[in-house]
């Protein structure tokens, strides 16, 4: 009996979990009118979402959205029409975020194309903003909402800019 179990765990469980090649039907896609990719969802083995992907009509990746194994969005990064990586409409390209055991947002942290950090907020357990550290650039203007972290008790932050 040992043997054969010996055997099942050395021999055939990791050749069931493996497998070589791409693996469409945990794919799937969205089309545009003229049949190019307007996005793309990618499941892991077990049906849970792990990627999504949205492009513009000429086919270029535009933005990519990563989850985690509890469907709890933990990356998003925005993308030019050369592939690389670019601020979005809030002045950020990418974003990370960060969650407690029962999925509750706890922080979340902004990055530039350069992938420098751009903004970092706390939050509490209840979803209160508790802490804004923000880098203060010309070019971009701190979220007006953030703001209101000093009425509610938050503390707001300058970040040291690494270009100074």
């Amino acid at each position: 009996m040992r043997a054969f179990l010996l055997f099942l765990c050395l021999c055939v469980l990791p050749a069931s979990g493996y497998c070589e090649g791409n693996i469409d039907a945990l794919k799937e896609y969205d089309y545009w009118a003229d049949g190019k990719v307007r996005g793309c969802r990618v499941y892991d083995t077990t049906g849970r979402l792990r990627t999504k992907s949205f492009c513009r009509p000429d086919g270029t990746v535009e933005k990519i959205e990563k989850y985690d194994l509890v469907g709890n969005k933990i990356q998003e990064g925005h993308f030019d029409s050369k592939g690389n990586l670019a601020a979005g409409l809030d002045g950020w390209a990418v974003m990370r975020l960060e969650y407690d055991g029962e999925s509750h947002l706890r922080s979340q942290m902004s990055f530039d194309e350069l992938g420098r950090p751009i903004e970092r907020k706390v939050y509490s357990e209840g979803g209160r903003m508790i802490f804004r550290q923000f880098r203060d650039s010309d070019k971009l203007d701190p979220y007006e909402e953030a703001q209101m972290a000093m009425f509610l008790g938050g503390n707001n932050v300058k970040m040291k800019n690494p270009d100074e």
